[in-house]
């Protein structure tokens, strides 16, 4: 099968109105031998900061010795992201080959269940095959949405982190805090060790009977672990990062560590990546504090605040809920020096597209709103509507390579250009800048 086929194939199974179950998965995974029962796993919900997280355990994990398998959504400009082993991309032959392999189980499948597997569900069977075939010792698994229905939630995880709990999916989640941290407490396993940022004490409670009714350890950022402190580096010429410190589990100190995450919810996201690495190497005897650094110091995460270009500053973050606008916005404001903001935005249809602009609309001179390729993309003119009830006064541009060359013509060598909204979003300025690349380097070839 070619890649193009199984891309192709893989893109069949994007379905609309889904009902919630674990079924479908189960019986994949029962068709495939159960191949999530052959490694440990950790599991990792949250409504922001699940795939910053993810990333960073797994790199701790990797400099720690162990073989690790990292599974994450959604993807930027390749499938193939969602699936790696030991920080390297899952190959396109692997992928083209997995896919073929596993078609005569999906359909075995749906043809008892007279249901068709998601397009999530089939990704997430593949990892778990491929983590397998690569015999990984543990394996890192980002929550697609919620917890109890999502198909990653056939694992058996040992450490299980809840980032944070805030309004995001209510149509699928609920449309209250406690609905939704409801559906993500039910990743929590008989047994294992629960880690979270989340503050809010009725919140704590539901977590926290959870782990009284399975028997699960539950460790609370500002209680039994905490960041020392966090320290802003900004130096003209170089690209900001922090120096954090933190105290783990039983008081253990990791210290000095100059994270290329910027914002203390990335600190925040770096503690809890620390102890939920900590839970799995505790037991093995395996904590290298030296290794815990070095792991933090070298982690990335695509699409977080990315600064991907200076002069003008050119950041990306796929920011699509208010509590992440928020962050973000507090750490455009607060991180870097520039002498006028330009927004760039476009918002998928299911999201607080008002709560989201009124936000960044707060801190930016100019707010460019446009869309990107995804289906549930709001209509520019419909975003421009938002940001008038907002009071702001927006350039419209739905064309979406025509909106970034509007930002760099209006923010000036010394300002900054933000591309947010969505990761897709983020997705579709990566791959703009990437055809950019290509054409400038094809030019000087000539």
């Amino acid at each position: 099968m070619k890649y193009s086929q199984a891309v192709e194939y893989l893109e069949s199974k994007v379905v609309l109105g889904v009902n919630p179950s674990l079924e479908r998965i189960q019986k994949a995974c029962e068709a495939a031998g159960n191949p999530q029962n052959d490694y440990d796993s950790i599991q990792i919900t949250g409504t922001n900061g699940k795939t910053s997280v993810s990333v960073m355990t797994a790199s701790i994990l990797r400099e720690c010795g162990f073989r690790v398998g990292l599974y994450t959504s959604p993807h930027l400009e390749t499938v193939r992201e969602r699936i790696s082993v030991n920080g390297k991309l899952i190959t396109v032959e692997q992928f083209s080959n997995l896919v073929a392999e596993t078609i005569p189980v999906i359909e075995k499948v749906e043809g008892g269940l007279k249901e068709q597997l998601t397009y999530f569900e089939v990704v997430t069977l593949m990892a778990f095959r491929y983590f397998k075939r690569v015999k990984v010792d543990v394996s890192v698994f980002e929550v697609g949405m919620g917890g109890r229905w999502d198909a990653t939630n056939v694992v058996d995880c040992d450490v299980a982190v809840i980032t944070n709990v805030d309004i995001d999916h209510t149509s699928e989640l609920g449309d209250t805090l406690q609905a939704i941290a409801g559906e993500k407490v039910e990743i929590i396993n008989e047994g294992c060790m629960v880690v979270t940022a989340e503050q809010r004490r009725d919140l704590l409670m539901l977590i926290a009977d959870k782990c009284e009714n399975t028997g699960a350890e539950l460790r609370v950022f500002g209680r039994d672990f905490r960041i020392e402190y966090y320290v802003p580096y900004r130096v003209a010429g170089e690209i900001p990062s922090q120096f954090i410190s933190v105290r783990g589990l039983d008081a253990r100190e990791f210290k000095d560590i100059k994270l290329p995450m910027i914002g203390k919810h990335q600190a925040v996201n770096s503690a809890c990546a620390i102890v939920a690495a900590q839970g799995y190497t505790e037991p093995r005897k395996r904590t290298d504090t030296g290794a815990f650094k070095r792991a933090l110091e070298k982690s990335r995460a695509p699409g977080r605040i990315e600064i991907a270009g200076q002069r003008p500053l050119l950041v990306m973050d796929g920011a699509h809920n208010v509590h992440a606008a928020d962050r973000l916005a507090i750490t455009l404001t607060g991180e870097f020096e520039y002498e006028k903001l330009i927004i760039v935005i476009s918002v998928l249809d299911d999201k607080d597209a008002l709560g989201i602009i009124k936000i960044l609309g707060a801190v930016a001179d100019e707010i460019i709103v446009t869309e990107n390729r995804n289906h549930r993309a709001i209509p520019a003119r419909r975003l421009a509507a938002y940001c008038r009830i907002a009071g702001l006064e927006p350039v419209v541009e739905p064309d979406f390579s025509e909106a970034v060359k509007l930002a760099y013509q209006r923010s000036g060598l010394n300002g900054m250009i933000c591309i947010t909204g969505s990761l897709y979003t983020v997705s579709e300025a990566r791959i703009y800048f990437k055809h950019q690349k290509a054409s400038r380097e094809m030019k000087q070839d000539r």
